[in-house]
């Protein structure tokens, strides 16, 4: 007699540079225990994981691979492929995600002799091209959300098995995942996941229901460890499964990818659908969020539902700047390989670390953000920059060499002209457009972007901030469901909202009210038009120089002041010394007198860490910490010191001036409620200056690299001022 049919998937994995006792705590409170439950059952499923996991097991938990086998040997487990790195597929060059999964599926054939037939698509984002790369990559079958599927028009009752799709004539199957299951296992009661499955049997009893989902839920999530192993969850529902075998089989996500297809399924791009509603920008986020609630109150969402729709993953890139310009020097890193691999230019071991860094570097965690950090987490940031930086000096080729190359291209697609500069030691990318700044400067004999902060922006989410509680507060809600936590208190002030992208060379001019508190409160005036404004821009590539300027205007009481500021930067070929000049002045005869401010924002990371401090004209002072709010007058040096990665930076001036340095905190949401997370230390150098026709000259000299800053506080300019 034919039974109803269960086909039941994990999907386990942790990101690039994620902690180790995170992995650690994973492993032990999650993927093995659920493995010896798995063990003691009849039960058969299928079990992706990432490269990044597998990699980590084998080194630290051999014995998690024996019981691996063992499944397999048994007929208990089918293993899927996907991303060696668990990319975002749509986001990468299609080269890169043939070579991903070849990655993947070799690595599972050596290790466990076998040849996948499925593939996990990483956070389910599909788009419609999708077909053809994965059929052309060996895949067969794939789960996606039933929301795709909604969202296509099917209805759910429809949902009863696979379904074809193509492109190009190039055909996968697709199995609609089960959004009521995965909200249901395992945080329903197990009764309540039978009853679930019986309703569905009775509607077809030959029928099929597919269940996949994330893995941490099982062990790593708040409490789940509790629920699944010491209250016995996770046995029971297996238990219970086997009770039930008389009209309900469990069945791997590869017999349920052979069983004959529904029909033909066409999907639009899409996520699941709080990946959707994310990757809105805040204002659309809320007004989301809001006709979701109303249509849920008036009895409306389960008719209208399938038409409410968040926006698309490719959407990150452009609400967050930060994530855009990861992921456009990930395509850069790309080409260049690509370039290598035709061209020939490099030893083959040297090609396959460059190959294995780049693909490090499409992890996805970083390039998005959601209630699980995502991008908002520097050490997974910074992690991926690093792997991405390794990978452009690998391919670039400049080690040893005294060259500095520069180039002019669209760097970050907005339809501008950036520079592009890449010597021995440091590489950087300028926007002129955009107030002439620095955009990024990469260490790249440390493979470390020290540029890697990022901008405090207003979140849909923060207006859940004022109904959050701190532990041991009293809760202000009365279901456990409406209960929103914050780590800490005081979360609400450091909410500042900054105007511009937190980089590098910011040119203010500020009213002269302006001092350190009110530019630490985010809400301060602008006298000039530099800050977002385009600047021209020359280079010089035979002396490693690029010269930006604007003429631009001052806004006083009396009237328009006209300014003109040029600065140029001059990269030496065989250090990590940049030599920088300035020169402003102004058209009218009479002098003006005005607050300029030079500001850098840098990250170094750990904030608060006795590794890494700042000294002020080569002193440590008693708030030397990263995340220290201190302000300093008459001196020219400051330097950032990480002892812990043996790297550091120096900015030092000929000109005395007042040095400013104040953390970048951001308030974000995560599984555990709102944190606050340091993201970077923001410098200026304050000056007060009188300007004429005859031009004001300050110079600088950057140092950067190991904390051997040899000749950061010497005198500045060298080249730059010539």
């Amino acid at each position: 007699m034919a039974r109803f049919r269960l086909a039941f998937g994990l999907h386990n994995h942790q990101p690039v540079g994620n902690f180790d006792h995170v992995f650690e705590y994973a492993h032990r409170k999650a993927y093995q225990p659920f493995l010896e439950v798995l063990a003691g059952s009849s039960l058969r499923l299928s079990l992706h994981q990432s490269g990044i996991l597998w990699d980590w097991q084998k080194k630290h938990h051999p014995e998690y691979f024996r019981h691996i086998k063992e499944l397999l040997d048994s007929g208990r487990l089918e293993l899927m492929t996907g991303g060696f790195y668990e990319p975002i597929l749509t986001s990468i060059p299609q080269r890169d995600v043939k070579g991903q999964i070849a990655m993947l599926d070799r690595y599972l054939g050596r290790e466990f002799g076998v040849e996948p037939e499925g593939l996990w698509l990483t956070e389910r984002i599909w788009e419609p091209h999708l077909p053809r790369v994965l059929a052309e990559s060996g895949t067969k079958y794939l789960p996606v959300d039933d929301t795709h599927f909604i969202y296509a028009g099917f209805e759910h009752s429809q949902l009863t098995g696979p379904f074809i799709t193509e492109h190009e004539n190039f055909k996968v199957v697709l199995l609609p995942i089960s959004k009521r299951l995965r909200y249901l296992i395992p945080f329903g009661t197990v009764d309540e996941v039978v009853k679930e499955l019986k309703v569905l049997a009775q509607k077809d009893p030959e029928g099929m229901v597919i269940y996949a989902d994330d893995g941490e839920k099982f062990g790593s999530w708040p409490q789940t460890h509790e629920h699944c192993y010491i209250d016995g969850w996770l046995r029971q529902f297996f238990e219970a499964l086997d009770r039930n075998s008389d009209w309900l089989e469990v069945i791997t996500l590869a017999e349920a990818a052979r069983s004959q297809p529904v029909g033909r399924a066409y999907l639009p791009s899409a996520s699941y659908a709080e990946m959707l509603h994310w990757s809105l920008p805040p204002k659309a986020f809320v007004a989301y969020e809001n006709f979701e609630s109303y249509l849920k109150t008036h009895g409306q969402y389960e008719r209208f539902g399938r038409f409410v729709r968040g926006g698309h993953w490719r959407g990150f890139l452009a609400k967050y700047d930060e994530a855009n310009l990861m992921h456009k020097k990930m395509l850069v890193v790309s080409d260049k390989l690509d370039r290598a691999e035709k061209k020939k230019t490099l030893a083959p071991d040297r090609l396959e670390l460059a190959r294995d860094r780049l693909y490090a570097g499409q992890c996805n965690c970083p390039y998005w953000h959601g209630v699980f950090g995502g991008l908002y987490l520097p050490h997974i940031r910074q992690a991926v920059y690093g792997k991405l930086v390794e990978a452009d000096r690998i391919l670039t080729g400049l080690d040893g060499q005294k060259t500095v190359l520069i180039e002019t291209t669209d760097y970050d697609a907005d339809g501008f002209e950036d520079v592009v500069v890449a010597a021995s030691d440091l590489s950087a990318v300028f926007k002129p457009n955009r107030g002439g700044v620095m955009l990024e400067l990469s260490l790249n004999k440390c493979d470390f972007s020290i540029t890697d902060t990022l901008t405090r922006r207003k979140e849909g989410y923060h207006l859940k901030l004022d109904r959050a509680v701190t532990p041991g507060q009293p809760a202000k809600t009365a279901s456990i469901h409406d209960l929103v936590l914050a780590k800490e208190k005081g979360l609400k002030e450091l909410l500042v909202e900054d105007w511009y992208l937190k980089r590098c060379f910011i040119d203010h001019f500020f009213n002269g009210n302006v001092d350190f508190e009110t530019f630490r409160s985010g809400v301060f005036r602008e006298d000039g038009d530099f800050v977002l404004e385009p600047y021209t821009f020359e280079t010089d590539p035979d002396r490693g120089i690029v010269t930006l300027g604007r003429d631009g205007n001052l806004w006083r009481p009396g009237g328009v002041v006209p300014i003109t500021l040029v600065k140029t930067f001059a990269f030496d070929a065989d250090s990590g010394v940049v030599d920088i000049a300035y020169e402003i002045s102004t058209g009218r005869e009479e002098s003006v007198e005005v607050n300029f401010a030079i500001e850098n924002n840098f990250n170094l990371q750990a904030g608060h860490d006795d590794a890494r401090f700042v000294l002020i004209d080569d002193r440590r002072h008693k708030k030397s910490y990263l995340d220290s709010a201190v302000e300093h007058r008459g001196v020219n040096t400051y330097t950032m010191v990480d002892e812990a990665r043996d790297i550091g930076l120096s900015l030092s001036s000929d000109t005395a001036c007042d040095i400013w340095h104040l953390p970048i905190f951001t308030v974000s949401l995560s599984e555990g409620g709102f944190e606050k997370v340091y993201q970077g230390t923001t410098f200026l150098n304050r000056f007060s200056l009188t300007l004429s026709r005859e031009p004001v000259r300050l110079c600088f000299r950057l140092a950067a690299g190991r904390v051997d800053l040899a000749g950061a506080g010497g005198k500045s300019g060298s080249k730059a001022a010539k």
